[in-house]
């Protein structure tokens, strides 16, 4: 009996010897690679490319991205990676693609916590990579310290779809782009209306402040405000021009001209639709669901840019693709991503009904993404105001907590956002619960920096 023990304790330190070793070799493949600016890659061999596919239609732009780029680099061979399951396990156990996707706000987790992104910066000028003609907002939301680790794949930021009938049948002229938080509290009051027995019929705005982050981080910075310090690794939600700004916002909600997300008693609003709230925020993937849902009931609608605060925030916000920091084939991975950047690129993915708004400046005033064959349907939306899904890119502002800063110090604002709606709505004090979430995110955050200390 002591024998077979002995074996097994034997068999166990070799095992844990096996791992320690072949951890310590996947360290050492993560050395990363150097390319100096005017290096000539040669771009050839096999990537996989991991992308989640949920429609036929996004397949289809898939398919017509990898086409493209196999034009351009005809020596890649692309092994399409569809149905990727569980991503985290796969990053974790290394099966992953060379090329994968994910959401934006995993960029900061996968490249600085869990360190499976490979840095990008370097393979832009050997590729002839030109992101002088990205927008900017959109650029930034895949970079963390200095580094690009995402490439976005669209161009997303928030904008507003209306109920052009209601605003028709109070004489209202159409907003148009570029217009201010001022003229938009100045419409809602105009658009909302109860009934005799008090309960709302129409209102003027939903917002969905209460858990979209990039609608409530226009606000925190709307006034001025500062929110976070990524070099001082702090959260200053108290900060007084933070609190101006979420203050308008929980004044208009307040008043009852937008939504009031986040008060527990809501029976004054029963019976109210979607179509109800005359203007509703949204961004270019709703477009389809949000404007048949307009046709299915007659009711003419169109699109409108974000509001002007005092200074301009439009959150901003898109999925994309990185680069595995173990890949074998890191010059033809990078390419692969950053191809994503390329005009043929993205005319190819946003050409098919699964894309979106490209992020490439120049072809903002083309026709392939603006519906204008109304994308097959039997509707004409060819004069819609698509220029709204394109205004203000200077405006643009992360709109993801977790890309800024670690999962758990954005866990703590994200989870502690509705605790400060209900105080404001239910106990009548919102800087108490506010006050609260920052010291919660700051002790957070600074138990992270003593671990890593």
């Amino acid at each position: 009996m002591k024998q077979v023990i002995k074996s097994i304790c034997m068999f166990m330190l070799l095992l844990s010897l096996s791992v320690v070793l072949f951890g310590c070799q996947r360290h050492d493949i993560a050395s990363l690679p150097t390319m100096k600016p005017d290096s000539k890659p040669i771009v050839s061999g096999n990537v996989k490319f991991t992308c989640s596919i949920s429609k036929l239609i996004e397949e289809e732009a898939a398919d017509a991205f990898v086409a493209a780029f196999n034009e351009k680099y005809p020596d890649v061979n692309v092994t399409k990676d569809y149905n990727p399951g569980n991503v985290p396990a796969r990053i974790a156990s290394g099966e992953i693609g060379d090329v994968f996707w994910f959401l934006e706000m995993e960029t900061y987790n996968y490249a600085v916590t869990q360190k499976s992104l490979l840095p990008l910066n370097q393979f832009i000028d050997p590729l002839d990579v030109d992101t002088s003609e990205v927008y900017t907002g959109i650029l930034a939301l895949g970079q963390v310290e200095g580094q690009l680790y995402m490439v976005p794949r669209d161009y997303t930021h928030i904008a507003m779809i209306y109920n052009k009938t209601a605003l028709n049948a109070e004489n209202l002229e159409a907003p148009k782009n570029g217009w201010t938080w001022e003229e938009f509290k100045s419409y809602c009051t105009k658009l909302t209306k109860k009934s005799d027995g008090g309960n709302y019929t129409q209102v003027g705005g939903m917002l969905l402040y209460s858990s979209w982050d990039p609608v409530y981080i226009s606000f925190l910075e709307g006034w001025g405000g500062k929110w976070y310090d990524t070099e001082e690794k702090r959260v200053m939600l108290t900060d007084e021009l933070v609190r101006k700004g979420i203050e308008e916002l929980l004044t208009a909600a307040d008043m009852g001209i937008i939504y009031p997300e986040g008060k527990s008693d809501m029976s004054e609003y029963a019976g109210m639709s979607d179509v109800n709230y005359v203007f509703r925020t949204m961004v270019y993937p709703d477009l389809v669901k949000m404007g048949q849902g307009y046709e299915d009931l007659d009711l003419e609608w169109d699109v409108v840019s974000w509001p002007k605060f005092p200074t301009h925030k439009v959150g901003t916000g898109a999925s994309g693709f990185g680069v595995y920091r173990y890949t074998k084939n890191p010059t033809a991975a990078a390419a692969l991503a950053l191809f994503f950047f390329d005009e043929a690129g993205q005319r190819a993915y946003h050409s098919c009904p699964g894309g979106s708004v490209p992020l490439v400046k120049a072809l903002g005033n083309e026709g392939f993404w603006r519906y204008e064959s109304s994308a097959g349907t039997e509707f004409d939306w060819s004069k819609k105001n698509y220029d709204s899904f394109i205004s203000f890119p200077e405006a643009d502002t992360v709109g993801r907590v977790n890309c800024v800063m670690p999962a758990k110090v954005a866990a703590c604002i994200t989870g502690g956002w509705g605790s400060i709606l209900g105080g404001y709505f239910n106990q009548g004090d919102y800087l108490n619960p506010l006050t609260k979430v920052e010291e919660t995110a700051n002790q957070t955050w600074q138990r992270i920096l003593n671990s890593l200390e």
